[in-house]
């Protein structure tokens, strides 16, 4: 993953928390136009920046990372669904997918 897709994968979360940027600059101790400059990457973002901001959205490390080299928000939803049913379901739709090989 490199650092374009690293900012990209911020903005993502940070809508999809329904917060603006100054209101993320702010819950992160930062100045207001402090995340301006890490999405338009006149800033390098730091690593226990990145960790503070997966706090703030309410992700883990794991949860922007773990989507593979190319982000893909449409993927994310499945498994975010897929994670919230029963394990019953979650084994059904695991059945219909192996089966749709």
């Amino acid at each position: 993953m490199d650092y374009d897709e690293i900012i990209r994968r911020v903005g993502y979360f940070r809508t999809r928390a329904n917060l603006s940027q100054r209101e993320t600059s702010l819950r992160l101790g930062y100045n207001p136009q402090f995340m301006q400059t890490i999405e338009n990457k006149q800033v390098q973002l730091k690593v226990s920046t990145l960790l503070d901001f997966c706090d703030v959205v309410g992700i883990t490390f794991s949860d922007f990372v773990y989507l593979g080299k190319t982000f893909n928000p449409e993927r994310k939803e499945i498994l975010d669904v897929y994670s919230s049913l029963s394990e019953e379901k979650q084994d059904t739709i695991l059945k219909l997918m192996k089966s749709m090989k």
